[in-house]
């Protein structure tokens, strides 16, 4: 009951916050427009939700509730007590990459649910999970990281058979996708990283690597090899070129079941006089990890503003638009340019908006003469 409650205050909060404080970016735009199957998925929902900010949110908070419980369920393979499981998810739900992910138009929630679902049906049902594997290939080309775990981890199991099929589905994904690695190489090691903090919190990273590197000693399962493997290979491909977290950082969070578990294991294999240490790093790591949430609501108030005002300024601006009686509009940025036709704003020639994110302004013309100019740094939703 507990946990119901938790959960219920939990996605009501997100469910608010993304209705009435985010706009349809334009990184979400981008998303939309790239990604197939997440432009499907919407399109259904509008049919019968429509076209407005609710569907927006409701359709990743959808994905993130069914995540919440498939991983309660498959987290029951590796806790025997309930107050442990709840833990294991609470702690899950709060990684701020997972918040996120649960609240922005991304394919990042889709690939958590779909990496969850398949190690919940491999441990139930193998053959069911190696029908969603074959699906998987033709879904997104992310994928590919997925089945490069999973080659290693038949060679460790001496699985020939699910070797040679997780093979054959690596070639599948890597010809319907293209996917290469080339390009100019270019150090982005620090950038990774960085998204790594961001993702994790930066102390809870620290401690999930830690765990990584410990669990490397224990028996391993294929949560391991799913989760170490994909987040050494985008570690690696870093030092080589600019990469898409979302293809990676999805496959690393199922991790959190042994993170928690290595802890827990830790701190009662000691007697309780030699428990205070890592009570002292849990209460550490556990604040830290909750203001770090707390600051990715605030983020509009915080110097890393610029790297998300999209999220906020879209409807502040058709606000303006709408205010100076201009209903057609065109855009030096296409990907804004749909943003504001989402909220009512239609294609003309009249009118013209130039967006310059560097100066974090937004130009109004009209015939060729600036009318306007808005700086989006200071505008706000919240």
């Amino acid at each position: 009951m507990r946990l119901l409650l938790f959960f219920f205050f939990y996605y009501l909060f997100l469910l608010w916050y993304g209705v009435n404080f985010l706009s349809f970016s334009i990184v979400e735009v981008q998303s939309y427009e790239k990604v197939w199957f997440l432009k499907y998925i919407y399109e259904i929902f509008f049919v019968f939700l429509g076209k407005n900010d609710l569907t927006l949110r409701i359709v990743p908070v959808f994905f993130s509730i069914l995540s919440v419980i498939i991983f309660y369920l498959l987290s029951k393979n590796y806790f025997k007590k309930q107050k442990d499981l709840e833990f294991d998810v609470i702690i899950f739900s709060l990684i701020p990459g997972f918040i996120i992910s649960s609240l922005i138009v991304n394919k990042s929630i889709f690939l958590i649910f779909l990496t969850i679902i398949f190690v919940y049906t491999y441990k139930k049902n193998k053959l069911f999970s190696y029908l969603l594997l074959f699906s998987y290939a033709f879904i997104d080309y992310a994928f590919i990281n997925l089945y490069f775990a999973l080659i290693f981890y038949a060679i460790y199991k001496r699985d020939t058979k699910f070797l040679f099929f997780v093979l054959f589905l690596f070639a599948i994904n890597a010809n319907i996708f293209n996917y290469e690695i080339g390009g100019k190489p270019r150090g982005y090691f620090l950038d990774v990283l960085g998204t790594y903090f961001l993702i994790f919190s930066p102390f809870v990273f620290v401690y999930y690597v830690y765990t990584l590197y410990k669990g490397a000693f224990l028996q391993k399962d294929i949560i391991y090899y799913i989760s170490a493997l994909t987040f050494l290979l985008s570690i690696l491909l870093s030092f080589r070129q600019h990469i898409r977290i979302d293809d990676y950082a999805p496959f690393a969070l199922i991790y959190i079941i042994y993170m928690v578990k290595i802890f827990l294991n830790s701190y009662r294999v000691r007697l309780p006089q030699f428990r205070r240490g890592y009570k002292i790093i849990f209460s550490f790591l556990f604040g830290s990890l909750i203001l770090f949430d707390i600051a990715i609501f605030l983020n509009r108030y915080t110097p890393a503003k610029n790297l998300s005002n999209s999220f906020y300024f879209i409807k502040p601006i058709v606000k303006i638009l709408k205010d100076k009686k201009i209903d057609y509009i065109a855009c030096n940025n296409k990907y804004l340019c749909k943003s504001l036709y989402f909220y009512g704003i239609n294609k003309g020639e009249e009118f013209y908006l130039k967006y310059s994110k560097s100066e974090q302004k937004v130009s109004i013309f009209h015939k060729k003469r600036k009318i306007y100019e808005i700086n989006v740094s200071n505008l706000n939703t919240l």
